[in-house]
């Protein structure tokens, strides 16, 4: 059995440019444990189908509101306990 990683935090993720061609978008990110900010060409397609997850996603929390206030105010008290951490 495979152990899952744990994600890495991004805390900047921005769109930087377009290639010549048109097809893929120049994006940059910027971690929580590096100031090193890399960039990555990103096809298109992989945005328009990363919009359609996030789309997907908002429903879903719509459809589940009750379980997920009880993730969100988890979540919250996770972002303001690191911040008083820094």
């Amino acid at each position: 059995m495979d152990k899952e990683t744990a994600p890495v935090t991004v805390v900047a993720f921005r769109a930087e440019s377009h290639s010549p061609d048109g097809k893929n978008l120049i994006i940059s990110l910027r971690t929580k444990y590096s100031s090193a900010e890399r960039k990555y060409s990103v096809p298109v397609e992989c945005l328009k189908d990363f919009l359609i997850d996030l789309q997907r996603l908002q429903a879903s929390k719509l459809e589940h509101p009750v379980e997920n206030l009880d993730q969100d105010v988890g979540a919250h008290q996770d972002i303001d306990s690191n911040k008083s951490g820094e």
